[in-house]
């Protein structure tokens, strides 16, 4: 997420629109609506991912075995579907794709059956991992013209499946006939052509039916098993997400189905329930906007759901289905600025649930509620220092975002607590040194660049707050503490041969992302060494996202990580190289918006690998970490960012990259902020039309030459480089006035 609140100029900048408003109070009305900026656009509505009504069906089927009918389950109309599994042969399946991520109850409406079926119902986010291949051996020596063989294990086997002997040029591929799990046999056509000594490797595909669902981890999850007896409607458990559901006959007889479909358990957002939204020029970065609120609204857990009674931010749909404080940090805002108050109260449920289990020592959990085991309650993880930091910053942030003054002041002592906390691990150099892991989990050793880099930033916030509800003498120390750490990165953590900051003491030759892009986010980083930074940076860059960094890799395996693309694109948008962040933006998450990605799901994923895949089956496919491009585009290229309590002092100024327009809403306590800008293509005129709640008051930055002239509603405030209204400066590229609140129709032409 992107911020404007942890360097000094933020200060000066809102003393200069307090001193503007007190000026400007007698002017009466600031301007008069008119003509917006940006060209007449299609609607943002049909962007919106979240369906239409509770109860979601199918885009797609493909069948296995004997099925008639397949496509009255896509239709919702004509025969029934039946599927129908005789003794020894391949169990009848239906594979339904409902085309994105979807979260609830899935459900079938029985017409007829014969026998007593038993059904298997189970779910995935990626077709790949609906079914789980056999890897066994022969362990019994067979013989040419056999048509069985004895194998080390049956598991994952199902009749129909093809299973292959051997590797290479001796491999021998066979249709499983059956199989007998007892006596660990398993019968095929046609016979072998040649023997098969004991411990032949073999494997089978496609598999049997599988989830993707770590059931400990959630608490929900795995494969339903149905037996219906009668006609009428049959549900499975709540699923918390998928894509694919996958419905297997396994015993012999038949059964008709009329429907399929899901009663949706997420939070449902059609256009109108949302409270902000974005659209731009650009198709691609419109998808991901509205891909990252719905990742975040597959995360919202309602009220009563598994018999909890409070709202939570869950990490991920289907895994860990958790609240966790890093996730917050991109959760919080994404919730707010798309849901306005119904995000907000999530928000703050969730902390409550957090602090609710913070140690007496001030540590707040990484996770309040991760071992789950049979409760869906579950109990804390206190997973590292660094996420138990993260936790203070989230409910920062939430002040920051909703004003709620009364909440603030009553988790302050909570919030201290956590700050002393985290203050244990400073060193005499002023940085911090903590045998700790991060958010890919990996241990840290020596005195870590990220680690302190992030106590930087909650110094930073913690004195924001306490300047608004607390001391001002201790937001004074914390402040000194900050600089103090800055002057120690600086000093002892860059590393001129790299042309950036090193991992840490240990390992000072290690190129990392996240230390490097904070750095330039939060302003560690000095003028003269940002370009260096941005150079490096662009090592770690693959054709689907940065790496962690040369070598690093999370113990899972994956080495691509949307949380630190992320803190990346928030860097470059926060120094001016809105072309990076856009050129990341897309490598990271234009693969993950593209339809025809066989992992699509509609949601933004956990993490990748260099190949832009993900390398194991409970890869968290709507993971709320990712969805920091909602955060961005709304903050640095509409330009919306909340410099006081609920946007009672505001910032508007949008980074363009090579855009030609974007408009959106931004919701606060006080009313909508409407902001809609375009740009000429040889970037000779910007406009910008803001609509802003007339009880606030802020600054609106345009990019401009040197020579660029300004008019505010018609009026030449700023020529030839000066400004004479608004107390406007001009600076790295953008005219800067102080306003109140208003309508306000700006024009920038350049000479």
């Amino acid at each position: 997420m992107l911020k404007r609140f942890a360097t000094s100029p933020r200060d000066l900048r809102r003393a200069r629109v307090v001193a503007a408003a007190a000026l400007l109070a007698t002017v009466g009305s600031v301007g008069v609506q008119a003509e917006a900026a940006s060209p007449k656009t299609p609607d943002w509505h049909p962007y919106v991912l979240g369906p239409s009504t509770p109860q979601v069906a199918p885009v797609d089927v493909q069948t296995r075995g004997s099925v008639s009918h397949p496509n009255t389950l896509v239709k919702g109309r004509g025969k029934a579907t039946t599927l129908t599994t005789v003794a020894g042969g391949t169990p009848a399946s239906v594979l339904l794709d409902f085309g994105k991520d979807i979260a609830g109850t899935p459900n079938f409406d029985v017409t007829a059956l014969e026998g007593t079926p038993t059904l298997s119902l189970a779910t995935a986010e990626a077709r790949k991992y609906i079914r789980t291949p056999a890897a066994t051996t022969v362990s019994v020596a067979a013989s040419a013209g056999a048509t069985q063989v004895t194998a080390a294990s049956t598991a994952n086997l199902e009749a129909g499946n093809t299973i292959t002997f051997g590797t290479g040029t001796n491999a021998q591929t066979r249709t499983i006939t059956t199989f007998d799990t007892t006596a660990r046999t398993i019968s095929f056509t046609p016979a072998l052509t040649a023997d098969l000594p004991a411990q032949t490797a073999t494997s089978t595909s496609p598999g049997a039916p599988s989830s993707d669902e770590s059931r400990g981890l959630a608490g929900v999850g795995g494969i339903d098993t149905l037996r219906p007896t009668a006609a009428g409607r049959v549900s499975g458990t709540f699923h918390g997400g998928f894509r694919f559901v996958l419905l297997t006959l396994t015993s012999p007889g038949s059964i008709s189905i009329s429907a399929a479909g899901v009663d949706f358990q997420a939070y449902r957002a059609t256009p109108a329930d949302y409270k902000g939204w974005f659209l731009s020029n650009d198709d691609q970065l419109n998808k991901m906007w509205y891909s990252g609120a719905y990742t975040l609204q597959l995360n919202l857990k309602s009220a009563g759901l598994n018999g909890l009674p409070d709202l939570r931010i869950y990490d991920g749909a289907k895994r860990d289905r958790s609240i966790w404080t890093g996730d917050l940090l991109v959760q919080g805002p994404t919730a707010i600025s798309t849901l306005g108050d119904a995000g907000a109260q999530y928000v703050k449920s969730s902390l409550n649930v957090l602090l609710g289990t913070q140690r007496a020592d001030g540590a707040i959990p990484g996770s309040p509620d991760f071992r789950k085991g049979s409760s869906p309650a579950g109990s804390p993880l206190f997973y590292s220092n660094n996420y138990s930091g993260y936790g203070a910053r989230a409910a920062i942030d939430y002040y920051r975002y909703t004003g709620d003054k009364d909440y603030i002041t009553s988790i302050l002592p909570a919030l201290r607590a956590e700050l002393a906390y985290n203050d244990t691990f400073l060193t005499t150099n002023h940085l911090v040194a903590s045998n700790d892991r991060d958010y890919w989990q990996a241990t840290q050793t020596g005195e870590v660049t990220k680690y302190s880099i992030d106590y930087y930033i909650l110094l930073k916030e913690m004195a924001w707050l306490e300047r608004q509800v607390g001391s001002a003498v201790t937001a004074d120390s914390h402040d000194a503490k900050a600089e103090a750490i800055k002057q120690a990165v600086n000093a002892k953590l860059w590393n001129p041969q790299l042309g950036a900051y090193g991992q840490s003491s240990d390992h000072p030759d290690v190129l990392v992302e996240d230390a490097n892009a904070l750095a330039l986010q939060y302003g560690i980083a000095p003028a003269e060494r940002r370009d260096s930074v941005l150079t490096a940076l662009k090592k770690l860059w693959t054709p689907h996202g940065a790496i962690m960094g040369p070598g690093l890799l999370d113990p899972t395996g994956h080495t691509i990580e949307p949380f630190g693309n992320g803190m990346e694109t928030a860097g470059r948008f926060t120094v001016g190289d809105a072309a990076g962040a856009f050129d990341l933006m897309r490598r990271t998450w234009g693969q993950m918006v593209d339809k025809d990605d066989p992992l699509y799901t509609g949601a933004f994923w956990e993490f990748k690998n260099n190949d832009g895949g993900v390398n194991r089956a409970t890869a968290s496919l709507a993971h709320g970490w990712a969805a920091s491009p909602t955060v961005q585009l709304t903050e640095q290229v509409l330009g919306v960012t909340p410099v006081n309590p609920g946007y009672a002092t505001w910032s508007i100024k949008p980074h363009t990259g090579n855009l030609k327009w974007a408009e959106g809403t931004v919701p606060t306590k006080y009313g909508d902020i409407a902001v809609n800008w375009k740009s000429t293509a040889n970037a000779s005129k910007f406009t910008l039309h803001a609509e802003t709640p007339r009880n606030t008051n802020g600054t609106i930055a345009i990019p401009v030459g040197d020579t660029a002239k300004v008019t505010v509603n018609g009026r030449t405030v700023c020529d030839g480089g000066s400004c004479t209204a608004y107390q406007g400066i001009i600076k790295d590229g953008y005219a800067e006035l102080a306003v109140p609140g208003g309508s306000y129709d700006i024009t920038v032409s350049r000479r």
